[in-house]
């Protein structure tokens, strides 16, 4: 976007640029901006006590536009009272519903630079804190970091929007997609206080401000939903769009790969090296011995586009250590092929953004494939093994929080089953395919063989009726003799899937936008069911 600066976004791009410098974040940005917003409320009440009127309010203009944008959100009441205290500060007016978004993003920003001195206070002052609280509150501080990117991009994004070189579909996305990751490291931030009684007082301490933060970040997902739902609903009525949208999957879709399989900015002795061994890496953190379940993993993935190819992941802890991650990915278009994630409980924490699995074996014990990415497994062997005595096996615990969240588990083409020390002993072990780990969990099984390990109910509750009326659950085309639905839960979040268009949503070329990435990976992949 061109043109005039707005003045809060002259006063924020003053003051941070964290894309490339995100682990500066300056003191002066954040309290400059909440002295700047708290003076003027102090002033406006003081007017009011003298003049029964605050010195400046929105336009009329202005005030429509933010409650017509703030309609679609879940705490409106949030939504209109952030943005227009400081549209209201800095003489901002309000035009568009983009307007509002991109405000609500820069004073979220603000808020999560505060979360940060927060969590750095706390480490100051670290006498009393135990081990595990030390390393929550460093895990908070790299959701924090995370964030902090996400809005940076996101707003840029923002500008950039409608951008000609990607579809429509496509950048609306990549909006959501920074967004609900957002979302997601605030809930992890906090799922990190939540093994001990002790971890409540800190946990207190951080709460207010990283909830609201949370909220902030769903009022701007909200928003973002409903325009680009908007936009794209009008493009689709004016372009005749079910022709068009193939055509544009199909050219995103051409090959970028070798005659080898790789992808072609991979070089030619990086592929010899890649194809050389098969790496195997060990480690035994978990939650037991003092970690947080988020630092547990063996491997952690950050960053865009990783590939992963011919690798075994695996976190050694055994069934007993409770919680350890063999593999934890954060990185958005990632892709894993032919790789073994190997753990008992929490072995692959699928945390955020877009990712693909394809011809992989994943095998644990309770929740072994859990976080809240939007991710799809497709012809991968997925294994239950023996747990320890009392212990029930569940093959998915999804993590969405919000019902905006363009996240969810999706496993297709996929072979669900049991190990050998499992087998033997099934009878003794229920294995369900998975339960909501938090309110509006999701995860979709399709066009996949299930033996009889599955318990003929198939999934099983978190804690009493926690989440089953808002989740989504849902089967497709399964086959296996514990693919029958006859017996299934009658919760309201589960459902029969029976009509192929619905099933098409949860496909590749769909859930998480395949058809603009994995062709450049060079593993193999199908978009469609």
């Amino acid at each position: 976007m061109t043109g005039k600066m707005t003045p809060i976004k002259n006063f924020i791009a003053r003051f941070s640029d964290f894309k490339n410098n995100k682990k500066l974040i300056l003191l002066s940005a954040a309290t400059a901006l909440l002295l700047l917003v708290a003076v003027a409320g102090i002033s406006a009440g003081a007017s009011a006590k003298a003049n029964s009127k605050p010195t400046r309010t929105l336009s009329p203009a202005s005030h429509s536009v933010l409650r017509s944008a703030c309609s679609s959100t879940i705490y409106r009441d949030l939504c209109v009272s952030a943005v227009s205290t400081a549209a209201a500060v800095t003489g901002q007016e309000l035009t568009s519903q983009r307007d509002v978004i991109e405000a609500s993003l820069n004073i979220t920003k603000i808020a999560v630079e505060h979360n940060y001195f927060t969590v750095k206070k706390l480490l100051k002052n670290r006498k009393g804190l135990t081990e595990r609280e030390k390393t929550a509150l460093h895990d908070c501080l790299e959701t924090i970091d995370e964030t902090l990117d996400e809005i940076h991009e996101a707003v840029e994004d923002l500008n950039g929007y409608p951008n000609e070189k990607k579809s429509l579909r496509q950048h609306a996305d990549d909006l959501k997609t920074l967004i609900s990751s957002a979302i997601t490291n605030q809930e992890t931030c906090l799922d990190g206080f939540s093994h001990d009684k002790a971890d409540k007082k800190v946990r207190k301490a951080l709460e207010k401000g990283q909830v609201h933060v949370e909220h902030m970040c769903s009022n701007a997902l909200a928003m973002i939903k409903n325009m680009t739902d908007t936009d794209i609903a009008s493009f689709e009525l004016k372009s005749n769009n079910h022709h068009r949208k193939l055509m544009e999957e199909t050219v995103a879709a051409a090959a970028v790969v070798s005659g080898d399989g790789w992808p072609e900015w991979i070089s030619a002795g990086d592929r010899r090296l890649l194809q050389a061994t098969t790496v195997k890496a060990d480690a035994t953190v978990n939650v037991v011995d003092g970690s947080t379940t988020f630092h547990s993993a063996t491997v952690a993935v950050v960053g865009e586009r990783f590939l992963a190819r011919d690798i075994t992941f695996e976190n050694t802890a055994g069934p007993s250590k409770h919680q350890a991650v063999a593999l934890r990915v954060g990185s958005d278009f990632s892709a894993f092929y032919q790789c073994d994630v190997l753990a008992y409980q929490d072995s692959l924490y699928v945390h955020s953004n877009r990712q693909f699995f394809v011809k992989c074996i994943i095998a644990g014990t309770v929740d072994f494939i859990f976080g809240n990415a939007a991710v799809v497994l497709q012809d991968c062997d997925i294994h239950a093994r023996r747990p320890n005595s009392g212990q029930k096996n569940m093959v998915t615990a999804q993590g969405r929080t919000d019902p905006n969240q363009n996240t969810g588990i999706v496993i297709q083409k996929c072979r669900i089953g049991a190990t050998s020390d499992l087998q033997a002993v099934k009878g003794s072990f229920p294995t369900y395919l998975g339960r909501p780990w938090k309110e509006y969990s999701r995860t979709v099984v399709m066009q996949s063989e299930i033996s009889d390990v599955i318990r003929p109910e198939g999934w099983h509750e978190w804690n009493g009726n926690f989440a089953l009326d808002t989740l989504t659950y849902g089967e497709y085309a399964n086959t296996g003799a514990g693919a029958g639905t006859a017996n299934r839960v009658t919760w309201k979040g589960f459902k029969v899937i029976t009509s192929a268009t619905e099933a098409q949503e949860f496909t590749a070329g769909q859930f998480i936008g395949g058809g603009s990435w994995l062709s450049s990976t060079g593993f193999p992949f199908s978009l469609g069911l």
